[in-house]
């Protein structure tokens, strides 16, 4: 009954009777190449795609409209894509307890979900304001702060989960967190990156 009515339909593009991504939507997802932030003091950074078309209404409609059919596909795909090592440690970039209560999720852990080792040892300890429309000196004096890891992480090399990577003010800072805990190495991935944002957000 349910099924009649409420068929299976594309999350995307809504043709009926395909899975929650459908291949005519996945063909459109564009692959990013892994890139580093901060040359000075690297960074790498690895993304499934750009974020651009149906790759980025994905991330959306899973982070704003709670589409929730596209968790197991996407994260299917970023455990593909990642090869997460025995030594590593899977951290989900967190966010703050009232946006969680008001999204009733985070979508980082969401997409960490079938990667091994997963743990919540990140916490956000400041309540921030969106980082969309910031340009990158906005998104970095807003995220200053914002974060504390945990004693577990001593040691540990750590991979940091997301699901969009823009200027890459967020993971940066998650890093620095990290490395006051005695974090010995981080490296971050994600769904999407937008690479042509980060370099032209002065």
């Amino acid at each position: 009954m349910w099924a009649w009515l409420y068929p299976p339909a594309c999350a995307l593009c809504g043709r009926l009777g395909e899975p929650a991504i459908c291949p005519a939507c996945e063909e459109t997802f564009r692959p990013a190449v892994p890139w580093v932030i901060l040359p000075e003091d690297p960074m790498s950074v690895d993304a499934c795609f750009l974020y651009q078309e149906r790759a980025a209404q994905a991330v959306k409609r899973l982070k704003y409209e709670r589409a929730s059919l596209l968790r197991d596909p996407m994260a299917r795909m970023m455990a593909a894509r990642h090869f997460i090592t025995d030594e590593e440690m899977v951290v989900p970039v967190p966010i703050h307890w009232t946006r969680r209560f008001e999204r009733g999720f985070n979508q980082s852990e969401w997409l960490a979900s079938q990667m091994p080792q997963a743990a919540r040892a990140l916490r956000r300890i400041r309540a921030t304001r969106p980082q969309v429309g910031l340009n990158r000196a906005a998104r970095q004096r807003n995220i200053i702060g914002a974060f504390a890891a945990s004693p577990l992480v001593k040691g540990r090399r750590v991979v940091l989960v997301d699901d969009v990577i823009t200027s890459g003010s967020t993971v940066l800072a998650c890093r620095e967190a990290l490395r006051q805990a005695g974090a010995a190495e981080v490296r971050a991935i994600a769904f999407c990156s937008d690479q042509l944002a980060a370099n032209s957000n002065a």
